[in-house]
């Protein structure tokens, strides 16, 4: 296999609010993504999965620090200054954020924010721009898309303005397709057809993605390769399909457990008991423990690595340890000790 498209090493992100609150948002991530790959970044809300995306993407503020390696086709994105990761931003990685309305500027015409961005990173003139735009409305469906350049984003439905916002990432064929919960607030319909769409955009430019989401319906529908995230850290890492039939963490357990399914006549979900934890509270030894049905007293005094377990997979648990029980092993522990 080739180079991964992107690879992050060992990256943090953490926020020092004051003297006493160190906020550890992104903790010592590792992951890649290859070329014309779609990865899943899944955990519940407050994991740590924007904060991941937004220091790719560079968009981290103060007191924010970013540290580790953030590499894009050989180049380390966290390296560079603020003008040459903007030269990047747009033309080699492209976000498309959670709300759309919030994301465009309301006092310009869509038209003019696609062409603008085609303008800042390619060498064309205004008139081949606003060519590509149009170009560009037509393949993510707009029926009048000459005309849909002259509209602002108000006059627009959700949905439409979630099309504009792949349009205007994808407008410099960006290797890197970032989607931030693209479908989050969009009713069923519209989001088949966004996943459609990106899915349709991705092998129309032989680019990547890595879709971000709590729904994990969708990407059993998208993704080739899944990241389950928790407390800031990756802790499972599988082939999709492989992380659907069957889940090693805990974590990504509980989660799948939380699914409808049409098959099971259960009348309630399980749920996770408990909540994530806030960043700068985090435990020092596992993150999952005080919500995990499997942990022991060593479980919260040790912090677990994320290590290979069989083929592609990878999983943060005592249980997968050298040395530790494996899960069936505990699990027939467990049942010998309730029995």
């Amino acid at each position: 296999m080739g180079k991964p498209l992107l690879e992050l090493k060992n990256v943090k992100t953490y926020f020092q609010v004051n003297k006493h609150r160190l906020v550890k948002a992104v903790d010592d991530v590792s992951f890649h993504i290859d070329q014309n790959e779609v990865v899943a970044l899944v955990g519940e809300s407050g994991s740590g999965k924007s904060m991941t995306s937004m220091s790719i993407m560079g968009l981290v503020d103060s007191p924010g620090k970013v540290t580790g390696a953030i590499t894009l086709n050989g180049t380390d994105l966290n390296t560079l200054s603020a003008k040459k990761l903007d030269k990047f931003r747009g033309k080699d990685i492209a976000m498309i954020f959670q709300e759309p309305m919030t994301s465009l500027n309301p006092v310009f015409s869509v038209g003019n924010q696609i062409i603008e961005t085609i303008r800042k990173h390619t060498n064309v003139s205004k008139n081949q721009a606003k060519k590509r735009a149009i170009e560009l409305l037509k393949l993510v469906g707009f029926s009048r898309a000459e005309e849909s350049l002259t509209e602002f984003p108000h006059q627009l439905s959700g949905g439409m303005r979630q099309r504009v916002m792949i349009a205007m990432a994808m407008s410099c064929n960006p290797k890197l397709l970032i989607a931030d919960e693209p479908t989050t607030a969009l009713d069923v319909t519209i989001q088949q057809q966004i996943l459609d769409l990106m899915i349709k955009v991705k092998n129309e430019f032989q680019s990547s993605i890595l879709l971000i989401t709590h729904d994990l319906g969708v990407v059993a529908e998208t993704a080739d390769r899944v990241l389950v995230m928790y407390g800031g850290q990756i802790v499972e890492e599988a082939p999709a399909y492989e992380l659907f039939t069957s889940p090693s963490h805990p974590y990504t357990q509980g989660l799948l457990k939380s699914m409808p399914n049409l098959e099971d006549d259960k009348e309630r979900l399980e749920a996770i008991r408990g909540m994530v934890p806030p960043a700068h509270q985090f435990p020092s030894g596992c993150r999952f423990a005080s919500r995990c049905d499997y942990a022991t007293d060593v479980c919260n005094d040790v912090l677990p690595e994320l290590v290979k377990t069989e083929g592609a997979r990878k999983v943060r648990c005592l249980m997968y340890q050298e040395g530790s029980l494996t899960p069936n092993e505990q699990r027939l522990q467990e049942r010998e000790v309730h029995s």
